[in-house]
Formats: structure tokens, sequence, C-alpha cells
């Protein structure tokens, strides 16, 4: 009972295969061609894909999968079966690696910088209190009837 781990970094087209399937099935096709191409490049019996890259092939529903997709390959060996699990990797790009980016906010700062905003928002803000009737407004009411 050996266990040993390999880890391996791919990226994975998934076009022009796709642009040959009918719209209706082109996630499905894309998760197919995952599973052949770790199989093809690791020699498993096995590939397991984790719930994160799932939901990242799904999310744009099942007409428009990503193009391509880098994930990491973990192949262990338990009890003489080969396993590869997927993993979908997360790449942050900085503005200052890119110039084209200047000036552009990336998505996850902004949502940092919106909560500090209400945070500070929910502790300065207080309960206006309604003003208590004064003694002109009731003789005005009086006046009135």
């Amino acid at each position: 009972m050996s266990q040993e781990a390999i880890e391996n970094i791919y990226t994975i087209p998934f076009y022009p295969q796709l642009n040959e399937t009918a719209p209706y099935k082109r996630t499905p096709k894309a998760i197919r061609l995952l599973k052949q191409f770790i199989h093809k490049h690791t020699k498993v019996d096995f590939v397991i894909i984790d719930e994160e890259l799932n939901e990242f092939m799904w999310k744009r529903g099942i007409r428009k999968p990503p193009r391509k997709v880098k994930v990491r390959a973990i192949v262990e060996t338990i009890d003489e079966e080969t396993i590869a699990t997927v993993e979908l990797i997360h790449e942050e790009v900085e503005a200052a690696a890119r110039p084209e980016l200047e000036g552009i906010t990336i998505p996850g700062e902004l949502e940092e910088e919106d909560e500090e905003e209400e945070e500070e928002d929910e502790e300065t803000t207080v309960v206006e209190e309604q003003p208590e009737p004064t003694e002109d407004s009731s003789t005005e009411e009086e006046q009135k009837e």
C-alpha cells in the first residue's frame, strides 16, 4: 500500500473541438475532453474533477463553457490504482505586470473597498429622532378647526 503523489499543471484548450458540437451539448463535451486530456497525459485509471472546477465549467451555462482552463492534476497511486484529482488554478493578474490594465479596478479589490466603506457607514449612522410636537403646531391645528 504505497502512496505517491505527482503534481502537474496543464492548460487544456477546448476549442476548436467544441465549435463542431451542438451548442446545447458544449459544456458536457468540454468536461469529457478535460477527462480525456488528463487520462492521455497522466496515464491514470480514474479522473476526479474538483467541485470548484466543475462549477467554473458550468458557470456560464451549457452553451458557453470556457475556451481553455488551467488546472493542476495530482496523481496518486493507491492500492495499484492510479487516480488523478483535477483542481482549478486561480490566476491573479496584477496591473503592474500589464500596463494596459492601469486605471482599471480589479473586481476582488473593489469588493474589499466596498465592504470597508459599508462598515464605516454603519458605525457613523445615527438614528434620527423625530422632533416632538411643539406648542405652535398644536395651536395651528386648533386654529384650523
